[in-house]
């Protein structure tokens, strides 16, 4: 269990006033800071940094060397620094020294006063400087205890390299760094590059000398020291990398799939961008606990929230072997694009996340074929639309001009709906094709900085219009919507196509957009087999079908399901469709777009049942999986009568007997397919057609994993302590408390805490959410059972309601970031008198951390689409 850790008041008094009292750090005016950049005046050349690394201590200390360009002679400049002791920072200009004197400019710079003007040209900069290791957030340089001891770490992205140390804290600046770092003797000490040089130095410390790496921006700089344990994982790949894990004491043992599985993703990588790894080693290191972040792609030392690299034996189950294939993909991707080629600002975070997202996919698909990759892309696709379609949206490349815009750019549009784009491109223009393009742009930027328009055109060198599709649904917000009517009124039969942004909420008069899009359909009576394709711009156009072609009676669009946006069907043709036409591909596509439809108000929810109910018996696991995931996800806000009253014996009826069939335990033989069916069909089949043998067997199977058994559930866990929960009692909830007190294990904590969240019975669900605000627990753990509630739409209005008694003081315990995500907790609400209370709530909240008020905005309109649905189904 990691503990919350407080300094001595005497200590945390002590280091408050030096920070304020420094000679060196005036309070008297400057010139106005800058807003985000630096400009242009002084530019990094190379860094050399040396930092004292002691986990149990305050914070680290250390001297930063910058070799430096000044543009034009200077006697003031800033550069970034947050919560920093400057103790002295002076300036080399060929033989003069000129002294600094440091003056704090708000949150994010550090201004640099000179007493006489330095001329332009190189010079060195100079810097003894203190930093405070954060104890609750996991940014900058922050410390964690698990199992006794401490470990010091880092996360700089996007812009907390300023907290560790002064830098020029900028994606486009790119250059070497020499890091030292003076550790403990019996600590490991770990950053980019190998070690160089190690010696003993006084006080039993130790000095680790690391060689120089390749051009770095600040973001990507990353070290960490403790007494680990670190685990040989040999080579991999062209230049025979070599991989280490390095874990806290003790889990070394938990390596073991990681181990196994990193060289082929390596491989597989290289194979693709037709260039070796390019960093001379590759370390993997574990994080107890991460907020905001499951992994970074440091470039030579991948971090890793613990949960996601390591797993005693009886957790390597499937769920946990999928999830490390995927974020190890997608962080190893990062090497080449986003590492290797960076981007020049923040704005083109998407294109080193999304390519990521889209990269992951593919090995993993290649790595392991039988593995259902295809769900993971259509479930990212998904999550992107119903953010997509909000009026509050915004678009893939933001422009990033304050704090609050960089605390938007890492969210599903940047990561899945940038993902989806690169699928539907690569599908229109090939896989080969696409391919040279990734490699053309790498090739082009390597060790340097690329923008979204260098990756448009390395794509599009065998078709401009390329360039522009992908510049249509970068530069502009929004869900595109394509009607495909059937017009046999001429002489020749068409398909007449018309775009249109979706947008439930949207205003009248709005002007429409437009996209350059790849469309694509399988047309009824056409022997070729092979789908109708055209690159559509224009608002409306009019597809041509061959000659003499009868009238079709049906169209199918989105063939594959790989174009990102949804497909609308005139009444005459849906109905005409039969299911039987759809691959799985296909009829998964099909099905969620419905869904999505549904939940926005544009259909009712009679008419989504009556249009997946032809798929609820289908042989193909994944597309039963889909029906009944969506019909598990209407929320009960949308039935006069109750959801579980209304829809219980549809889902008996239909899901029922395959529910039965399945179990709650995985069979020998299941493939991978039926194992993620079951984890969709069986609870669903418990809570809505309330199976008794169903909820029985899981309060059983999870009162026996709290006590200890926990061999037999595997990737099932989840599922079934969340359906005990539901009927939750008081004998529950104390087994469930009581394995938390037993469990130093995350990942086991973080599972019960989930489950806590579910609990519906009032009484437990109070005794629930006041666990939560306990101070014996560490509230970056214990706030998962406000996630768990807020996937409960029976909780979401206490869960309201316990928000506007005890906000402010779980604030007071949770990281900024976690804070700022709060408002996604109440996406569940839908009634006008909740979005009241959720506004008076969080709506004057001064100042907010970054991205907060677009997290309520959304969450706010996500209630009014809500309400706008409930009317529709109303009126059916």
């Amino acid at each position: 269990m990691a503990h919350r850790f407080q300094l001595p008041f005497k200590a945390l008094a002590a280091l408050a006033a030096l920070a304020l009292s420094l000679p060196a750090l005036a309070l008297a005016a400057a010139p106005q800071p800058p807003v985000m950049q630096l400009g242009d005046d002084v530019k990094p050349l190379a860094y050399a940094l040396d930092v004292t690394v002691v986990p149990d201590k305050p914070g680290i200390t250390g001297r930063v060397d910058i070799d430096v360009d000044l543009a034009k002679p200077l006697s003031f400049f800033w550069i970034n620094g947050s919560d920093l002791e400057i103790r002295q920072a002076t300036l080399t200009s060929g033989r003069a020294k000129f002294v600094a004197k440091a003056i704090r400019g708000g949150k994010d710079f550090i201004g640099l006063q000179f007493g006489k003007t330095i001329p332009a040209g190189p010079a060195r900069l100079s810097i003894a400087y203190a930093a405070r290791f954060s104890l609750n957030e996991t940014r900058g340089a922050f410390k964690q205890k698990e199992r006794g001891e401490w470990y010091a770490y880092t996360q700089f992205e996007a812009v907390d390299a300023r907290r560790a140390f002064p830098s020029f804290d900028e994606p486009r600046w790119k250059t070497p760094w020499t890091l030292t770092m003076n550790v403990r003797r019996e600590h490991v000490a770990v950053t980019n590059n190998p070690v160089e040089s190690e010696k003993d130095i006084e006080g039993g410390m130790k000095q680790v000398r690391f060689k120089t790496t390749p051009p770095l921006p600040t973001y990507l700089v990353a070290f960490a020291a403790g007494p680990f344990d670190v685990v040989d994982g040999g080579t991999a790949g062209i230049n025979k990398t070599p991989l280490r894990y390095i874990v806290p004491k003790g889990r070394a043992s938990q390596t073991r799939y990681a181990k196994e599985t990193t060289p082929k993703l390596v491989e597989l990588l290289e194979e693709y961008f037709g260039r070796p790894y390019p960093y001379a080693k590759l370390d993997s290191v574990a994080i107890p606990i991460t907020i905001a972040f499951g992994a970074m792609e440091n470039p030579g030392m991948i971090t890793y929230q613990s949960g996601l690299l390591t797993a005693t034996p009886e957790r390597e189950n499937d769920r946990f072997k999928q999830y490390y294939t995927s974020i190890g993909a997608h962080e190893i991707a990062h090497q080449w694009f986003g590492d290797l080629v960076t981007m020049k600002w923040w704005d083109d975070v998407w294109l080193n996340e999304s390519f990521a997202t889209w990269m992951a996919r593919k090995v993993v698909g290649q790595y392991r074929p039988e593995w259902d990759v295809v769900s993971f892309r259509q479930r990212e696709r998904n999550e992107a639309m119903g953010i997509d379609r909000l009026s509050s949206t915004r678009q893939i490349r933001q422009p990033v001009r304050t704090r609050d815009d960089l605390g938007n750019a890492f969210d599903r549009i940047t990561y899945d709906k940038g993902g989806a784009i690169l699928t539907m491109f690569e599908q229109h223009v090939g896989q080969e094709k696409f391919r040279d393009g990734v490699r053309a742009y790498l090739n082009k930027h390597a060790w340097g900085n690329a923008s979204a328009e260098d990756f448009f055109a390395a794509i599009g060198q065998s078709d401009p219009v390329v360039a522009q599709g992908f510049a249509s649904f970068v530069l502009q917000p929004g869900l595109p919507v394509i009607d495909f009517m059937i017009d046999c009124s001429r002489q020749s039969a068409a398909i007449v196509l018309r775009q249109s942004r979706f947008e439930p909420l949207a205003p009248a008069g709005k002007p429409a957009q437009r996209w350059t899009l790849p469309v694509c359909m399988r047309v009824e009576g056409d022997a070729s087999g092979k789908p109708v394709c055209t690159m559509m711009r224009e608002q409306q156009e009019r597809i041509e079908l061959a000659a003499g072609a009868s009238c079709p009676a049906w169209v199918l669009p989105n063939p594959g399901g790989v174009g990102y946006y949804l497909s609308r069907l005139e009444p005459r043709a849906a109905a005409a469709l039969p299911a039987s036409q759809f691959n799985e591909q296909e009829a998964t596509t099909f099905i969620n777009d419905q869904a999505l439809l549904a939940s926005s108000g544009a259909l009712p929810w009679q008419q989504l049942l009556a249009s997946i109910k032809p798929f609820t018996a289908d042989a193909r696991p994944a597309v039963v999986g889909a029906a009944a995931h969506v019909v598990g996800e209407l929320n009960p806000a949308l039935f006069d009568t109750g959801r579980d009253q209304a829809l219980g014996g549809w889902v008996r009826e239909h899901f029922g007997a395959r529910a039965t069939q399945l179990g709650w335990l995985a069979q020998p033989g299941d493939s991978d397919a039926v194992k993620r069916l079951r984890g969709v069909v069986v609870p669903l089949v418990a809570e809505i057609a309330s199976d008794a043998q169903l909820k029985s067997q899981a309060r059983s199977l999870a009162l026996a994993w709290l006590g200890g058994e926990r061999g037999a559930l595997g990737a099932m866990t989840r599922y079934v302590l969340q359906t005990a929960a539901y009927d939750g009692d008081a004998a529950l909830f104390d087994a469930m408390s009581a394995a938390l007190a037993k469990s130093d294990e995350i990942t086991v904590r973080s599972e019960i805490f989930e489950a806590l969240g579910h609990l519906r019975d009032p009484v437990q669900r109070q005794r629930a959410f006041e666990l939560a605000l306990s101070p014996q627990l560490d509230a970056r753990e214990s706030s998962r059972i406000f996630e768990g509630a807020s996937e409960e739409a029976q909780n979401a209005v206490a869960l309201l309601g316990f928000m506007q008694q005890h906000f402010d003081a779980l604030q007071r315990r949770m990281p900024e970031e976690s804070v700022a995500r709060v408002p996604r907790w109440h996406t569940k609400l839908c009634s006008a008198q909740d979005r009241k209370s959720l506004l008076a709530l969080y709506g004057n909240r001064r100042p907010a951390p970054p991205g907060f008020e677009r997290n309520l905005a959304q969450t706010a309109e996500t209630v009014d689409i809500c309400l706008l649905a409930r009317a529709a189904s109303a009126r059916h």
